[in-house]
């Protein structure tokens, strides 16, 4: 497999629209890098039938399960039916459900703990932020509340509430039994929803290592307005990040999404951990079969702003054109890859320097060097982790970043990371060659696979063997004489 032009990673949930054989294997021929795993809906032997069928089909795809944290829906309305709120009318709150179900002047959020955490004043919104409701006043077991902005409500639609005191637990214990499940299923990536601050990953952390998995990688999904106040430490205990703008979008201010947007890619550019932009990316392509240009315009600016990877949600699980959306978003993409502007390395210098980051940054400098002369030429990590390639990718260079690993999971894994092409190689006895014989058989490698010509230049980043932890080799090779037979 020659090496793609787009350096963006996409990502497509699989669901009903996706999930038989000839769909999985469309969609990765369309430019699926990852599937994720909704766990939001279906049974565990679904998700076991789809792995199996993902393997089955290429087995270097990654896959993310997402779990599906703390949903606060509404209860019943009467003969489940929808009812009206208009703006200006008040309706009353119940943490009990109501006998005989809600209507237009009252409904319930049966959720410990809601009538306590809502003071007067507070807002919070249903249906995906399309309620608005102002807490007018509070009764002992209900509260009074004012419609600022109108529309539907039925049963179980979703609540937000932006700066309520309510606790909500992560992991829940539906997670936490999917979590014993996914321990086992042993997907590369967990995206852990409704984070609130570190400790809720090392939470989800511990209790996969309980399970006997420690190596699955955690991805934390930024969705409420307290994530943002604890990101760092988010950052700092997680392995990736998903910008989550569906419930964000009713957290925070509609036209403060951009702006955070930006502020957590760039801290995860700098600190070289990848980061999703997901929701609603061409949400108008889960029944029409073309995007918005809005829609094209959102996922330009993702990559322009330096996203890893773009996400499509109902777009490929329910929707009509699941093969449409992903070339779409391939093209898209790929366009925006072509006019990212070449970014200065000095700017994403990390405040924690590594060995590895520091020869990252001066590879960036080679590669640009390279290209104002004119070499053919590319950039070969040979690394176990994929910390190396991470390490590169994060600097975006202007040459193809091609990984090798004799570990088939982390070539999985390195599907997330901007820009990397990763290749398992086999057959290669990566812990016991000298220096030179592993890069020359890796080379040939790639020579073999249509990854590298002969008639190109290669920087190599490869780990010292006997300075592991701080030792690393950097190499200018001409690929011809790599494969020229020894002379001596």
């Amino acid at each position: 497999m020659s090496f793609r032009e787009n350096t963006i990673k996409i990502i497509a949930t699989l669901g009903p629209a996706s999930n038989s054989k000839n769909m999985i294997k469309s969609l990765i021929d369309a430019g699926v890098d990852i599937f994720r795993l909704n766990f939001s809906h279906g049974t565990h032997d679904e998700k076991r039938e789809l792995v199996e069928r993902i393997r089955e089909i290429d087995n270097y795809m990654g896959i993310l399960a997402d779990i599906q944290g703390p949903k606060i829906r509404v209860g019943k309305f009467k003969n489940d039916e929808a009812y009206n709120l208009n703006v200006g009318q008040e309706v009353k709150i119940y943490e009990n459900e109501i006998d005989g179900g809600g209507d237009q002047t009252q409904f319930s959020v049966p959720l410990v703990g809601f009538l306590k955490s809502m003071k007067k004043g507070d807002f919070f919104y249903v249906n995906d932020g399309i309620i608005k409701i102002k807490v007018k006043s509070k009764e002992k077991d209900h509260f009074i509340g004012e419609i600022i902005a109108g529309g539907l409500i039925s049963n179980n639609k979703g609540v937000n509430i932006p700066r309520g005191e309510l606790e909500m637990r992560v992991p829940t214990e539906k997670d936490i039994k999917d979590l014993e499940f996914i321990s086992q299923l042993n997907p590369e990536f967990v995206a852990i929803s409704f984070v609130s601050g570190g400790d809720d990953v090392l939470t989800v952390k511990k209790l996969l290592e309980n399970y006997g998995n420690n190596k699955i990688k955690l991805i934390s999904k930024i969705e409420r307005s307290i994530a943002l106040d604890n990101f760092d430490q988010i950052l700092e205990v997680s392995d990736g990040i998903m910008v989550a703008r569906g419930d964000l979008g009713v957290e925070i201010s509609p036209d403060q999404v951009p702006v955070k947007q930006k502020e957590l890619i760039y801290k995860c550019n700098k600190e070289g951990k990848p980061v999703i932009v997901a929701t609603q990316m061409l949400e108008s392509m889960t029944n029409t079969p073309v995007p918005t240009r809005a829609e094209a315009n959102d996922i330009f600016n993702a990559v322009i702003d330096g996203t890893d990877a773009v996400m499509l949600s109902a777009e490929t699980a329910v929707g009509k054109f699941p093969i449409n959306s992903v070339e779409y978003m391939n093209k898209i993409a790929t366009t925006a890859s072509q006019h990212t502007p070449l970014r200065s390395p000095d700017d994403y210098d990390s405040d924690r320097l590594t060995h590895t980051q520091t020869l990252g940054h001066a590879i960036h400098a080679l590669a640009k060097e390279m290209e104002e002369l004119n070499f053919r030429g590319k950039i070969l990590v040979i690394t176990r982790q994929g910390y190396g390639a991470r390490m590169i990718s994060k600097f975006r260079p202007p040459l193809p970043i091609i990984a090798m690993t004799p570990f088939i999971k982390t070539a999985r894994e390195l599907h997330l990371v901007w820009g990397v092409q990763p290749i398992h190689i086999e057959n290669i006895d990566f812990f016991n060659l000298d220096v030179e014989s592993l890069i020359e058989q890796s080379v040939k490698y790639g020579v073999e696979t249509g990854n590298l010509d002969e008639n190109e230049h290669v920087i190599i980043l490869l780990v010292s063997r006997k300075f592991q932890k701080r030792g690393n080799l950097v190499g200018l090779y001409y690929i011809g004489e790599i494969l020229e037979p020894n002379s001596d």
